[in-house]
C-alpha cells in the first residue's frame, strides 16, 4: 500500500533543518497502522522467550508477536518450531492455552489436529492434495545463548547472529547477546496493556531503565523494531512489544538472571505498572532521531 500522507509529510520535514512536528495521525490513524503492519511489524527479528520455557520434548507455548499469533513447540529430539497459530480450515487458533505439553495441537472448532512440527494428521484428506498445503505455516527460528529468535517475514533460512552495531548505548544484532544468558533462570514473566501507540511505548520503555533496575543498565540490545533487551551484569529484561491497534499496545516482560546474580535488586512488577500510570504522554519525545529511524523503516522498498 502507498504511504499515508502523514508519513510522507514526516519525510518532507526530515529534508530540512528544524524541529520535528509529527502529524497526530501518526499515532492515531488506522491507515498509518495498516502501513506499519505491512512495512515494519513483520521485519526480522523478534526475540520471543528463553528456550528454558520448552524444557522437555512435547512442550509448547502460545506467543503473540505482531502481526501474527504464533505457537512455539518442541518435538522429539529437542527440535524447535515456530508455527502460525491458525487452523488451515476456518482460521481458528490451534493452541488456546498459554502453554502445555502433548503430541498434538487441536483446533477446537472442528477438531483438526496437527503434530508439533505443523503437519495435519486429522482429518485425512485426499492423497491428491499437495502435502505442503497440509501444514501450518512455519517461520525461521534460531537460538542464540538461550534466546529464541524468529523471523516473522519468513524470508530467511534461519535467524543468524549478526555483528552488533552500535547506536549510542544501544546495540543491534543477536551476536550482542551475553553468553551467560544460555544458563539463565527466568524469574518473572508479565504482560501489560496500554492505550498508547506502539511508537510511544517503545520510546517510553527504552528511556525508562529505572522501571527494571535500580542502577543504569550496561547495555540495550535490539532485535528488530519490536523487541529489545536491557542488561545489567547478570540480569536481563527482555521486552516484546505487540501492537494491537493504533492506540492499543501490549508488551511482555521476561526477567532473567545468571548464576552470579545471587541477590538481585528487585524492581518488581508493581514498579512497572506504576511507571505506566505516571507516564506523561504530552511531553516532547518524537524527536529527529526517532523520526529518522521510523522513516527509514517506512520508506524502505
Amino acid at each position: 500500500m502507498d504511504l499515508p500522507a502523514s508519513v510522507t509529510a514526516l519525510g518532507e520535514q526530515l529534508r530540512i533543518d528544524g524541529e520535528i512536528a509529527p502529524d497526530p495521525a501518526l499515532l492515531q490513524d488506522a491507515n498509518v497502522f495498516a502501513a506499519e503492519r505491512e512495512r515494519i511489524f513483520a521485519r526480522p527479528l523478534i526475540a520471543l522467550d528463553h528456550e528454558s520455557r520448552l524444557s522437555a520434548d512435547g512442550s509448547y507455548f502460545r506467543c503473540d508477536a505482531a502481526p501474527r499469533g504464533l505457537v512455539v513447540t518442541r518435538e522429539g529430539g529437542g527440535r524447535l518450531h515456530v508455527l502460525r497459530n491458525l487452523c488451515l480450515h476456518a482460521g481458528y487458533p490451534v493452541c488456546e492455552a498459554e502453554e502445555g505439553t502433548g503430541q498434538r495441537l487441536t483446533c477446537l472448532y472442528h477438531g483438526w489436529e496437527y503434530t508439533l512440527d505443523g503437519r495435519l494428521v486429522e482429518p485425512e484428506l485426499s492423497s491428491r492434495i499437495d502435502p505442503s498445503r497440509l501444514r501450518l505455516p512455519e517461520y525461521p527460528l534460531g537460538v542464540c545463548n538461550g534466546l529464541i529468535l524468529v523471523d516473522p517475514s519468513g524470508k530467511s533460512a534461519a535467524p543468524q547472529p549478526s555483528l552488533p552495531r552500535e547506536r549510542g548505548r544501544v546495540r543491534e544484532g543477536a551476536a550482542a547477546v551475553p553468553a551467560w544468558l544460555a544458563g539463565a533462570e527466568v524469574v518473572g514473566r508479565a504482560k501489560y496493556s496500554t492505550t498508547w501507540n506502539w511508537k510511544f511505548l517503545r520510546y517510553f520503555l527504552q528511556s525508562s531503565p529505572h522501571l527494571f533496575f535500580n542502577n543504569a543498565p550496561e547495555n540495550c540490545i535490539e532485535f528488530g523494531p519490536l523487541s529489545f533487551m536491557v542488561v545489567q551484569a547478570e540480569r536481563a529484561v527482555l521486552l516484546r512489544i505487540v501492537p494491537r491497534f493504533a492506540e492499543q499496545t501490549d508488551f511482555y516482560m521476561i526477567e532473567m538472571i545468571g548464576e552470579a546474580a545471587r541477590n538481585p535488586d528487585e524492581a518488581g512488577a508493581d514498579v512497572v505498572a506504576e511507571g505506566l500510570r505516571r507516564a506523561e504522554t504530552a511531553s516532547p519525545w518524537f524527536d529527529r532521531r526517532l523520526a529518522e529511524w521510523y522513516w527509514s523503516l517506512m520508506s524502505a522498498v
